[in-house]
């Protein structure tokens, strides 16, 4: 009687260890708190300009990670800072160092355990149009200009104190461990909000020569059909470069290409020869903004009485190659002239597919240099000239209507400064319907 009740006794202990054990091992395997994250500001839809607030709630609060982050799906992630014990999370980004447009906004978080959640909204980020000023063709001795790609760097932004600049050597010329150092120069001198630095290559053949910016490799076609269509497989940004030489035949005379004309959104423009090139490029189908990089081989760089301007809503690299890919920008003798056009609500560079019955023009510029005066601004449709105005002051906003024939047209403005100094806009495209 005795062993049998010892025998009991053993296996209801055995059992309750085995209990335990498996209500543990239970325990263990259930999954944690599932993390849910929610954006409470901005709103959905919201408009956004400026320095904005950005509050997160993360929730249950046991499951609260150790760390979160929001960006808008480009290169710059921002960490929030958790409010106490609270589940809130807050946070503010200066939406000026974005591009304007419809954007999402993600958070993003790992849970201790390893699992990634996320939560995102739409926005609208609409900042006003700044006007900057840089470089966008020159050389170094890594091709056949002077000095390194440090000292350029550090001459444009230092010297002739530029926005913003690019180093474009003969990609011909460049080996791979001096195309290494252009890039790593560029990320050295690159400063978001005071001086964006980025690098190219310069394509050099009998049938042209084309800036190229962050392009993948040094290693591209040597025909001009090849170097369109490996651009615009890769969406790289380019630029045609002084476009009557080393003929006024390069480019196939620049024959329209569909290819191309997908990343090709500048052309130099420095003179009556490059003004006359880039009307019959627009004559032939292009969608071409005017830029004015000098293309020096010397130790001027960004100092040559050339320039390009960009207009964007804040001085970082993101924003400077978002707009000259939508060609927000035009060439410039004068340093320090701005320049803005509109026609509508469309600003130079826009594609404006909807057809208007109204084509309104503003044209508004600026200088601080008070004996820089704007002597003459023409308006051209379709190439030629059909309004002009002389307000012989620096400063003028212009406001004119053009009753447009039908169908499509393309509008730029030249000015014409007292001293002799030039600018041209990018154009506007726009359809006109039927009166």
């Amino acid at each position: 009687m005795t062993t049998k009740r010892s025998t009991v006794t053993i296996f209801a202990i055995f059992l309750g260890i085995i209990v335990l054990l498996c209500g543990a091992h239970t325990s263990a395997d259930q999954p944690p708190a599932q993390l849910a994250l929610e954006i409470l500001e901005p709103a959905a839809d919201e408009t956004l300009q400026g320095v904005v607030a950005v509050r997160v709630t993360a929730t249950p609060e046991d499951a609260t990670p150790p760390s979160i982050y929001v960006g808008f799906g480009h290169a710059s992630w921002f960490a929030l800072q958790r409010v106490g014990q609270t589940s809130e999370w807050t946070t503010s980004i200066d939406t000026t160092m974005l591009p304007n447009g419809e954007a999402t906004l993600t958070a993003y978080a790992h849970t201790p355990s390893g699992r990634s959640t996320g939560a995102s909204v739409q926005v609208v980020i609409l900042n006003g149009l700044q006007c900057y000023f840089g470089d966008l063709h020159s050389h170094t001795m890594y091709s056949d200009g002077v000095l390194f790609p440090q000292d350029a760097y550090a001459y444009a932004r230092d010297v002739a104190r530029l926005d913003f600049f690019c180093l474009t050597d003969h990609l011909e010329l460049v080996d791979p461990v001096e195309w290494a150092d252009t890039r790593e120069q560029a990320l050295k001198a690159n400063d978001c909000g005071r001086f964006v630095a980025f690098y190219g290559l310069e394509w050099t053949k009998r049938e042209g020569h084309a800036c190229l910016y962050d392009p993948p490799s040094t290693r591209w076609p040597s025909d001009v059909t090849g170097l369109y269509q490996t651009a615009s497989d890769a969406s790289v940004l380019c630029k045609f470069n002084h476009p009557n030489y080393p003929s006024s035949e390069v480019f196939n005379e620049f024959e329209y290409s569909e290819a191309a004309d997908a990343v090709f959104q500048m052309v130099e423009v420095r003179g009556d020869a490059g003004e006359a090139a880039f009307t019959r490029m627009l004559d032939l189908g292009w969608h071409i903004a005017p830029e004015g990089s000098d293309d020096t081989h010397s130790a001027n760089w960004g100092d040559c009485g050339t320039w390009t301007a960009v207009l964007a809503p804040g001085l970082c690299r993101l924003n400077i190659l978002d707009a000259l890919r939508n060609r927000h920008c035009y060439s410039t003798g004068d340093r320090n002239c701005r320049l803005y056009f509109w026609i509508n609500a469309a600003v130079m560079g826009d594609i404006v597919n909807e057809p208007v019955e109204h084509i309104a023009v503003t044209v508004y510029v600026a200088d601080p240099d008070p004996g820089d005066a704007t002597a003459r601004i023409e308006l051209f449709e379709d190439g030629n000239i059909i309004r002009t105005d002389e307000p012989n002051a620096p400063t003028r906003r212009w406001e004119t209507s053009v009753a447009a024939t039908p169908g499509k047209h393309y509008y730029f403005v030249k000015i014409t400064q007292a001293d002799g100094n030039r600018l041209w806009s990018a154009p506007i495209w726009v359809s006109a319907k039927s009166q």
